[in-house]
């Protein structure tokens, strides 16, 4: 019997095309089968004839409507074909790796047969009793100047000589130059540093001492030279004698 798909319509023999939407009839829907005593057209599920009352058999549904589709597994499942789809190892690889490997061999081996190079050390230049005198010098100088800063009397007494001359007027000097004033800054210049012999020495020194002045409130800068003479002791230089060359306090 002719049937429409789209319709789902059942037609008469004599109609080629679907009365309702026009589409070409195809043959009988699956599942239909002619009834065995009157040829009527049964459905399945359908249990008797609707022309002669016939008990019909209950048709099977078929497979495809029986059945769902198998759903796709969540996972691939691990057989050979998976397996075989494995990008296989290509020997160039382990060729490449031999030869790097055979290359760095080489050139250990090279570098082993290769003379040895011993490193010249350094000249060392023997210091001068100049260059050692001078370093004394500039220990005694950062000591006044620490001494400055502090206003360590006792540190600066122990740069000078027992016997320098008129000590104790230089001492009550100093004493009076931190009275009045505060030693913000304190720098220095040597030169002309000369070792005169084993226990003597000579050199010019020049200071530069910014101070405030507690009583005009302003800052001074002080700027005494001397050359002053230096003595070695069992406690190291000393100076022995100053003379002064621009004005100023030592």
């Amino acid at each position: 019997m002719p049937y429409c798909k789209q319709c789902q319509i059942i037609h008469g023999d004599e109609h080629r095309f679907c009365q309702r939407c026009g589409q070409l009839l195809k043959g009988s829907p699956p599942g239909v089968r002619p009834c065995a005593r009157c040829g009527n057209a049964t459905y399945p599920g359908q249990k008797f004839c609707t022309d002669c009352g016939l008990p019909l058999r209950v048709a099977r549904v078929t497979r495809d409507e029986e059945e769902p589709a198998p759903r796709p597994p969540l996972f691939y499942p691990r057989n050979s074909e998976s397996r075989s789809r494995r990008p296989q190892r290509r020997p160039k690889l382990a060729l490449y790796l031999v030869g790097i490997i055979l290359l760095l061999l080489g050139g250990a081996y090279m570098y082993a047969r290769l003379p040895k190079i011993v490193p010249t050390p350094p000249a060392i230049t023997p210091s001068t009793p100049q260059d050692d005198t001078r370093r004394d010098v500039e220990r005694l100088a950062e000591k006044i100047r620490s001494a400055h800063l502090n206003k360590d009397i006792n540190k600066w007494l122990s740069c000078y000589h027992p016997s320098y001359p008129h000590l104790g007027r230089l001492e009550s000097q100093i004493l009076e130059l931190w009275k009045n004033y505060d030693v913000r800054e304190v720098s220095y210049r040597i030169t002309n540093v000369k070792r005169e012999s084993d226990n003597r020495a000579s050199a010019d020194l020049v200071w530069n001492i910014q101070v405030w002045d507690h009583r005009t409130h302003d800052y001074t800068l002080l700027r005494p030279s001397y050359k002053i003479i230096l003595e070695k002791t069992h406690d190291g230089w000393k100076i022995r004698d100053s003379r002064e060359e621009g004005g100023g306090t030592s």
